[in-house]
C-alpha cells in the first residue's frame, strides 16, 4: 500500500511539473556556466559562473561550484549583464488625460453623500498624489517582451502627463506581474508641468490649472496646505484630547511624507527653464526632488550642482529622419531657417548631455524616456559623444538601482541580490550586441529576434519606427504640395485645421489655419511617405511649437501631433481635389 501511495505521489509530482507554466518551470536551481561576467560593481569576470537558485545569485565567480540539482547552460562566448532599469516607463498603467466635460473622474463619479462638493470639484485626472500605481497595473505581455528584448528587466511605472501624477512602482518584467509581484511601492510620487487646460487646442472650455503659471500656483498651494495637514495630524496625535480631528484628505496625506521629506520627488523636467523651476519648488519647501528628462541638464548644470540629487536623464533623442527638422530647433531653440551644420552642432549637444553632467560631477542614471527600441542605440550615441563606456553600464543597472533605493537587491551581479541577469552574443553597448535571453528573478526568457522590417504598409508602433516601404524597395516621395483638412482627436474632442501645403523636392513649407488662428512655417521633412513639419500656436496666452509626424497614403495622412506638455494626439487628414 504504502508503494502504491509513494507510486501515485511521484506520478502527482511528475504532472504538476509537466503542466505547470512557463515561468514555474523555470525557476529553481540554475548554473550559467562558461560565461564573461560584467559584475560592475566588482570588476569582470572573464570565465566564470553563476549559480541561481530560487530566484536569488548564490554565487558567482571563476571557480564557483554547479550544484548536483542545477540546470546548467554552457555560456561559452557569451557576456552576462545585470539587468538593465528604466526609471521612465508608463508600462501598465492608464496615462492621465482630462476627460470630456472639464471635471475629473472623481468628481464626476461622487456618489451622493460622498465627500464635499468642494472636496471633488477640484479632483481632475492628473490632479492625484494619491494615486498609487501598483493597485492598477495591467502590463501586456506583447510590451513586456518587447523592453526584456532590448535587456531592460525592471521598470519604474508612471503616467508620463499631469501635474500630481500619482506614486510610481518599480516593476520586473516577468510575463505576469501585478500588485504582489512589485519590487517596491511607492518609490516616489510624480510630477510635472502639465495641468488640466484640455487637449489640443483647448477645445473645451477652461479649466483650472490650465496654464503654465496656474500649475505652479497649483503645485505650490498643495505643499503649502500638506505642510499644514502634517502640523495638524502630528497635534492631533500628541493629544486627541480636546483638539479637533483633522479633516480626511487622501492627497494632501500623500503630500505629507513628501514636505517632511521621507519620499522624493520625481519631477519631469526636460529643458533650462523647466529643471531650474522645478528645483525652485524643492528649495522653497525642502523637498528631495530628482530631475526626469533633463534634455538641457547642461545648460543648468550649476542648478543640479547646487541641488545635489541624482538626476534620471533621458537619451528619448529626436529620431535620424528629423535631424535637420523641427525636433533638434525646438530642442536647441534654434531659428527656423538655421543651417544642417546648426542642426548638427544642436544633435552633438543633446548627445553629450550625459557627458556633461558627468564631467560636472552631477549623478545620474539613463533612461529610455519611453521609446524602448531605441534606448540601446540612443546610449551608444551619448558614448560617442563623450560618456564612457563603463560609466554608461553603471548608469544603466546600478545607478537607477541606487535611485529606486533598491541597490542592495538589484543594479549589479553580487550573491544575495535578485538575478535579473541579460546575457547576449558581443557587448551590451556595442553595435553589434544581441541580447539572448534574460533572467527576471531567476526566470529564464528567451528573446525572440526582432521581426524583419515590413517590405510595405506598416506605420509606427510604440516601440519603434517602421514606416512604409522599409525593408524593401526605397517608397515613392509623397507628394504633399495642396490643401489638406485636418483633424486631431484631442481629449476634451475633436478640432478641425487646415494645411496649405508648397513642397520644394524633400522639403515643404506651408500655412496652418484652425480657430487659434493663422501661423506660416518652413523646414518641413519629407522621408519617403514620411513627413514632420512645425508652427507656432497660442494656446491659454501661452505659445508653443506644434510638431506633426505622420505617413501620406495617396491623398490620406495620419499621425501624431504633439504640443508641448500637453502631449501628443492623433490626427487624420484628407487633400483637398
Amino acid at each position: 500500500m504504502q508503494r502504491a501511495w509513494s507510486r501515485a505521489a511521484t506520478l502527482c509530482a511528475a504532472l504538476i511539473v509537466a503542466f505547470a507554466s512557463p515561468a514555474s518551470a523555470q525557476e529553481g536551481t540554475w548554473a550559467l556556466t562558461n560565461a564573461r561576467i560584467e559584475t560592475v560593481t566588482h570588476g569582470v569576470i572573464e570565465r566564470g559562473t553563476i549559480v541561481i537558485r530560487d530566484g536569488l545569485i548564490v554565487a558567482v565567480a571563476a571557480d564557483a561550484a554547479v550544484p548536483a540539482d542545477a540546470r546548467v547552460v554552457d555560456l561559452t562566448g557569451r557576456t552576462v549583464f545585470p539587468g538593465i532599469i528604466d526609471l521612465t516607463s508608463s508600462l501598465g498603467v492608464a496615462d492621465a488625460a482630462p476627460p470630456a466635460g472639464g471635471r475629473g473622474a472623481a468628481a464626476a463619479a461622487a456618489p451622493a453623500g460622498g465627500p464635499s462638493a468642494q472636496s471633488t470639484e477640484r479632483r481632475f485626472v492628473g490632479l492625484e498624489p494619491e494615486r498609487l500605481v501598483a493597485d492598477e497595473l495591467k502590463p501586456t505581455e506583447a510590451d513586456i517582451s518587447a523592453a526584456r528584448g532590448v535587456g531592460i528587466t525592471a521598470v519604474l511605472t508612471a503616467p508620463s502627463r499631469g501635474a500630481f501624477r500619482g506614486r510610481s512602482a518599480l516593476v520586473p518584467l516577468r510575463d505576469s506581474v501585478g500588485a504582489r509581484e512589485v519590487i517596491r511601492s511607492p518609490v516616489a510620487l510624480h510630477m510635472g508641468y502639465q495641468g488640466t487646460g484640455g487637449g489640443f487646442g483647448g477645445g473645451g472650455r477652461a479649466q483650472y490649472p490650465g496654464t503654465l503659471l496656474g500649475v505652479i500656483a497649483y503645485e505650490r498651494q498643495h505643499f503649502y496646505d500638506a505642510r499644514r495637514q502634517a502640523m495638524l495630524e502630528d497635534r492631533y496625535k500628541i493629544s486627541p484630547r480636546g483638539t479637533p480631528r483633522p479633516p480626511n484628505d487622501e492627497a494632501l496625506d500623500a503630500l505629507i511624507p513628501v514636505v517632511k521629506g521621507e519620499m522624493p520627488v520625481f519631477f519631469a523636467a526636460g529643458n533650462e527653464n523647466e529643471i531650474r523651476r522645478a528645483l525652485g519648488i524643492a528649495h522653497e519647501f525642502g523637498i528631495q526632488m530628482d530631475i526626469v528628462g533633463a534634455t538641457e541638464g547642461f545648460r543648468a548644470l550649476d542648478a543640479l550642482q547646487a541641488a545635489k540629487r541624482p538626476v534620471i536623464v533621458s537619451v528619448d533623442y529626436p529620431r535620424a529622419p528629423d535631424v535637420t527638422g523641427w525636433a533638434y530647433r525646438s530642442a536647441q531653440r534654434l531659428p527656423p531657417n538655421d543651417s544642417a551644420r546648426a542642426d548638427s552642432i544642436g544633435a552633438a549637444q543633446l548627445q553629450g548631455n550625459a557627458a556633461a553632467l558627468m564631467r560636472a560631477g552631477v549623478k545620474f542614471a539613463l533612461a529610455s524616456g519611453g521609446r524602448t527600441a531605441d534606448f540601446l542605440p540612443n546610449v551608444r550615441k551619448a558614448i560617442a559623444a563623450g560618456l564612457p563606456r563603463d560609466s554608461a553600464l553603471a548608469d544603466l543597472t546600478i545607478r537607477p538601482a541606487e535611485i529606486a533605493g533598491v541597490a542592495e537587491q538589484l543594479g549589479s551581479i553580487e550573491t544575495g541580490k535578485a538575478a535579473d541577469l541579460v546575457i547576449t552574443d558581443g557587448d551590451l553597448l556595442g553595435d553589434s550586441a544581441k541580447v539572448k535571453m534574460v533572467f527576471v528573478d531567476g526566470i529564464r526568457y528567451a528573446v525572440e529576434p526582432p521581426p524583419p522590417p515590413q517590405a510595405a504598409g506598416g506605420g509606427r508602433g510604440r516601440f519603434g519606427r517602421g514606416g512604409p516601404g522599409r525593408g524593401g524597395a526605397a517608397p515613392e516621395m509623397a507628394q504633399v504640395a495642396g490643401t489638406w483638412d485636418l483633424t486631431v482627436q484631442g481629449s476634451e474632442g475633436p478640432t478641425e485645421a487646415t494645411a496649405t501645403l508648397t513642397q520644394n523636392g524633400a522639403t515643404f513649407s506651408g500655412n496652418m489655419n484652425s480657430h487659434l488662428g493663422s501661423s506660416d512655417f518652413t523646414g518641413g521633412t519629407i522621408d519617403g511617405r514620411h513627413v514632420t513639419w512645425s508652427h507656432s500656436l497660442v494656446i491659454n496666452g501661452q505659445s508653443m511649437t506644434a510638431s506633426w509626424s505622420g505617413d501620406i497614403d495617396g491623398t490620406h495622412i495620419s499621425g501624431t501631433v504633439a504640443a508641448g506638455e500637453m502631449g501628443s494626439f492623433p490626427f487624420t487628414g484628407e487633400k483637398k481635389p
